[in-house]
């Protein structure tokens, strides 16, 4: 979770900024449930139960897998925006169609976790309206994340312009613009969790780190520079093992190095079971949201999306 890769040459860095916040979405895949032996002791209550930890996302706009089920993890998703804005879709290697409208994509999510917490993602993209062969896009992150609290991480994500048909002058991809982050995850102490949870069965689990991003655009410069650096905190919370929320802040200590579409916040919420062949909704927001004393503040709930995911089952 921290700051955006550049946008790539030739395209409105403020669009592009949207389009990458945009296109994501936190979710899990958990492991296929299997049958209790028969032990001759009843189970506990489901309210006593040990409720299940709170998922945090390490990556800036999250991943649709934590690779702690099977080896190989699907997604398909519906994602909208809520108002209209002005997208921009390549229909040529050097021609643009720009207009308002409600900016709505289909995603296919593919991910490979090797053993343990590692894994590799990549999310094909593609625009509801004027397909052509240069509106497809795609994203990608691999690493390591262990979603359970008192772990650490490390992923590597690439938001930004990264297209199987390029158009002129533009490169397939620009690995240097993607983001490192290392975060922590942790419990909160039993004497303060315990002022926070609603009711029994709920968790939350909390999480700092750091990100750096090799090379990323300035708007104020009009180039390309090095070196961001990102501090990060945040927490998530799930109600009924299910319905979740998530909020994370971000602190720059090169201010001079915020784009606009470089949030001070982003938040989520939802529902999802968890589980391959299941369907889970979530609303997110990671567009360029700033706090109410930042001279530039804004906190547009219709600047966010609304995502339909469906985990396809293997």
């Amino acid at each position: 979770m921290a700051a955006t890769a550049a946008a790539a040459p030739g395209k409105n860095p403020f669009s592009q900024g949207r389009e990458k916040a945009a296109a994501a979405a936190a979710k899990t895949t958990a492991k296929p449930a299997t049958a209790p032996k028969n032990t001759g002791v009843a189970p506990k209550p489901a309210e006593v139960q040990t409720a299940t930890p709170a998922r945090v996302s390490t990556g800036l706009w999250g991943r649709l897998f934590y690779g702690d089920g099977a080896k190989f993890s699907g997604a398909l998703t519906f994602n909208s925006g809520l108002k209209d804005q002005r997208v921009s879709i390549p229909t040529g290697q050097d021609s643009v169609d720009q207009s308002n409208r409600v900016n709505q994509m289909m995603l296919l999510s593919l991910q490979y976790s090797p053993f343990s917490y590692w894994f590799a993602n990549v999310t094909f993209r593609m625009p509801v309206r004027e397909v052509n062969k240069y509106s497809p896009d795609f994203r990608y992150s691999f690493g390591y994340d262990d979603w359970h609290p008192n772990t650490f991480s490390l992923v590597y994500g690439n938001y930004g312009d990264n297209r199987f048909f390029p158009t002129s002058n533009n490169r397939r991809t620009y690995p240097e613009q993607g983001s490192w982050t290392f975060a922590y995850k942790f419990s909160l102490p039993k004497a303060v969790e315990k002022h926070l949870l609603i009711q029994k069965g709920d968790a939350m689990t909390c999480q700092v780190g750091t990100t750096w991003v090799p090379r990323f655009y300035s708007l104020q410069d009009n180039d390309r520079l090095r070196n961001k650096h990102v501090l990060l905190g945040g927490c998530g919370y799930s109600f009924v093992q299910h319905y979740f929320i998530r909020f994370t802040a971000f602190y720059y200590p090169d201010s001079s190095q915020q784009q606009p579409w470089d949030a001070d916040y982003t938040y989520s919420f939802g529902y999802s079971a968890y589980k391959p062949g299941t369907f889970s909704i979530q609303y997110n927001n990671y567009s360029g949201t700033r706090y109410p004393w930042h001279k530039d503040s804004n906190a547009n709930f219709r600047e966010g999306t609304v995502s339909l995911i469906y985990y396809i089952p293997f």
